[in-house]
């Protein structure tokens, strides 16, 4: 099968280019042709360079790409589509594929796509090719709406966790829970608890809901010995760092750190984090990322959304990523889960992961994670055990094989189901409302 991977600009892409990636590996193994190109509203275009190509990886597809910064595509991977020309070059290009796969579904409301009509003619293909999109949150009806209006081109979509599945069911578009494409080749080779450093690793890309700062509160209140890395970048890190910039809550205060001593009121969380030996090592390739995991006895990812748990599970792959190099996951339980004892659909509290509640103290925090790191061998083992039995699920080949299930309209993913949901009136009316004063679309959805 011929399949094509399309991309959109957007900011800070993080774990898709760990999902892209490895996705594309995965349809490769299943001996697939493959090919991945970024789609630009430009007449014409050039290939993307840089002057820094440090921690730049070539991977699955071929295309150099970084963490923080995203793919540096060739010119003949980046596709112009402003104007009826460019538009019927891609039409006669994208015809010559089995299946595409809408990494990112829709154009997003970044300034440079304002007036932006000629997205919709990409979808308009032969009905022989069938159009997948992937769905990687729970925000569609809020964030991007416009997917409504061009749903009759698209034959399913990807839901990467509980969360995107049941918040896509404003559209009737089948739909399957097809979870993160992960490498297990590392799977049954870990190094042993007690070889590994007595610390954490967290990384992610800081988003407020990532709350990443409320971990950073609690190193302050964790032992001097403890082996405290961070890793990751975005617009909050910016923020939190910011000589000038900084935000009122990113500063130690009564309110939030009734705990610590007094002296650090008025300080950066940020630099007393550091001055209680917190690591920092900005972006990591995913080799250097690996290499953490297996000297760490945890990973850490303090993500939690009370938003996102009234629809349902919203678990990043930083935590299968710990899982498969045997470092422990300490998660929150309105990230993996819906409910405060943080059980979730596929992550058990004590069973998968340590649980840290959303609510929790900087003091509170750091305990758990110090008492993850000094867990029993025995406990540790058994956790091991269920991860490894779970961390199936999320095997790329497997998540390749069902993304072909999907497209030809065959129950698949976690819940070995499609289902069709029922097109709300607030996407709809969310729809027109973009369409006409964001898009410049004069017809009516």
């Amino acid at each position: 099968m011929k399949i094509l991977i399309t991309m959109y600009g957007i900011n800070s892409p993080g774990g898709i280019i760990n999902h892209n990636e490895n996705l594309i590996s995965g349809f490769k193994q299943q001996g697939h042709e493959v090919n991945f190109v970024e789609l630009v509203w430009r007449d014409d275009i050039k290939a993307k360079t840089t002057k820094d190509e440090t921690n730049y990886e070539i991977k699955a597809s071929g295309i150099p790409v970084h963490q923080g910064k995203g793919w540096l595509f060739p010119k003949e991977n980046r596709i112009p589509y402003k104007g009826s020309w460019n538009i019927k070059k891609w039409q006669s290009f994208a015809s010559d594929y089995d299946l595409i796969i809408w990494q990112i579904p829709v154009p997003t409301k970044q300034r440079d796509n304002e007036g932006n009509t000629d997205w919709l003619a990409l979808y308009d293909l032969p009905d022989k090719i069938k159009q997948v999109a992937v769905i990687h949150d729970g925000n569609m009806e809020k964030s991007y709406p416009w997917i409504h209006q061009i749903s009759e081109h698209l034959d399913g979509l990807a839901c990467v966790h509980p969360c995107a599945y049941h918040g896509a069911k404003v559209l009737n578009i089948p739909r399957a829970l097809i979870l993160n494409p992960q490498d297990l080749s590392t799977l049954n080779d870990k190094p042993s608890w007690e070889s590994r450093s007595h610390g954490f690793l967290s990384m992610q890309t800081f988003k407020g809901w990532k709350h990443v700062d409320d971990l950073v509160r609690a190193i302050p209140h964790m032992s001097s010995n403890i082996d405290k890395r961070m890793s990751g970048g975005g617009i909050e890190h910016n923020y939190m760092t910011s000589k000038d910039k900084c935000k009122e809550n990113y500063f130690v205060s009564p309110e939030r750190d009734a705990d610590i001593d007094y002296h650090y009121h008025g300080r950066k969380i940020w630099d007393v984090a550091l001055e209680h030996g917190m690591a920092w090592y900005g972006y990591l390739s995913e080799q250097e990322v690996r290499k953490h995991l297996r000297e760490v006895k945890c990973i850490i990812d303090p993500s939690w959304s009370k938003a996102y748990a009234k629809i349902g599970d919203h678990f990043n792959r930083v935590i299968v990523d710990g899982i498969i190099e045997g470092a422990i996951p300490i998660a929150r339980n309105l990230g993996v889960a819906t409910n405060d004892e943080g059980d979730g659909e596929l992550f058990k509290p004590y069973q998968n992961y340590m649980m840290v509640p959303y609510d929790a103290s900087p003091r509170e925090f750091a305990s758990i994670v110090e008492e993850t790191i000094s867990l029993n061998k025995h406990i540790v083992e058994d956790i091991q055990l269920n991860n490894k039995n779970l961390v199936q699920n999320f095997e790329k080949e497997k998540v390749a094989k069902q993304y072909i299930a999907l497209s030809q309209n065959v129950p698949t993913g976690y819940y070995n189901k499609l289902e069709r949901g029922q097109v709300s009136e607030k996407i709809i009316s969310k729809t027109k409302e973009i369409m006409s004063d964001f898009f410049k679309l004069s017809t009516e959805v």
